[in-house]
């Protein structure tokens, strides 16, 4: 596949809407023809943050959505960010849409709850290095449980810029050296700065909620729909770690090595990534 194409911009898309349960206004921008796929924010940023330079590629065989849950993009906001909402944001929009979708993660693990849920037609999932915290030693949880504690204190006191450096000066537990090395980190977080109150807020309520964790082995056994597991050569052993984690836990899942990318792939080998989503994505539309 030519690495090589030209950007697109947001200005360039159309835009759909759809309510969520709780009436909250939910909102992508779209581009592409072909099957639907619905593109998941990754962690603080929004799904333009996240996916736009892999657009380009995947809109030559496919409807690509860049779904913005709340709080995020052009998408309303609610005070109830809870998992449960988050997926209904998702349910809400694919229903909306009338017909299966491809489901696209990173890093973030709201995937896996929309794919549990059952509540959405989804005919194929493609995950990007989910990070599962099952897969985490004691130290670095210890050692990230102080970085974030970090970035709370900045975002409480209103500087967000700092509170997303605080996040990359702590992140060598997470992210390998071709990483930081590659600027993508601290690109993606200093973009997404804006939204780390939200982040925080989400993460709260995610481990206040009493349910089981997105990659725990009983989360991800609900999981029917064929995933395909995508992660860089040169990413960190935690990502390493909980891809075949995460593999070793669903029931149809296929695992596929990005050569000379690490866990920013989607943004510094976006033709690479998104030739190995096409493959999978464009095998499993013509099965169903």
């Amino acid at each position: 596949m030519n690495k090589e194409k030209t950007p697109i911009t947001i200005q360039e898309m159309d835009i759909h809407k759809a309510r969520s349960k709780d009436g909250t206004e939910i909102t992508a921008r779209v581009h592409g023809q072909g099957p639907p796929l619905l593109l998941l924010p990754a962690g603080p940023g929004d799904s333009e943050t996240s996916w736009l330079r892999i657009v380009p590629f995947l809109s030559e065989k496919f409807t690509c959505c860049m779904l913005n849950t709340r709080g995020r993009g052009l998408s309303g906001d609610h005070p109830d960010h809870s998992p449960d909402r988050l997926v209904e944001d998702v349910a809400a929009f694919a229903i909306s849409i009338g017909e299966p979708v491809g489901i696209l993660g990173w890093g973030s693990a709201l995937w896996a709850r929309v794919a549990a849920s059952k509540t959405v037609a989804v005919f194929a999932v493609a995950v990007y290095e989910p990070g599962a915290g099952e897969m985490m030693s004691k130290e670095d949880g210890r050692r990230m449980g102080e970085v974030f504690g970090g970035v709370g204190k900045h975002v409480a006191d209103g500087n967000l810029v700092k509170a997303a450096r605080t996040f990359i000066e702590g992140s060598s537990v997470i992210y390998s050296r071709e990483d930081l090395d590659s600027g993508a980190p601290a690109e993606f977080w200093e973009a997404a700065a804006e939204r780390l109150p939200l982040f925080l807020q989400e993460s709260k309520q995610a481990s206040g909620s009493g349910q089981p964790g997105a990659t725990s082995p009983e989360t991800l056994g609900e999981i029917t729909m064929p995933v395909l597991l995508l992660h860089g050569d040169r990413s960190s052993e935690w990502f390493d770690n909980s891809v075949q984690h995460v593999a070793r836990h669903l029931p149809d899942a296929t695992v596929r090595r990005i050569t000379d990318a690490a866990h920013f792939g989607p943004m510094t080998q976006p033709g690479a990534v998104a030739e190995e989503m096409i493959r999978f994505f464009a095998e499993k539309h013509a099965s169903t």
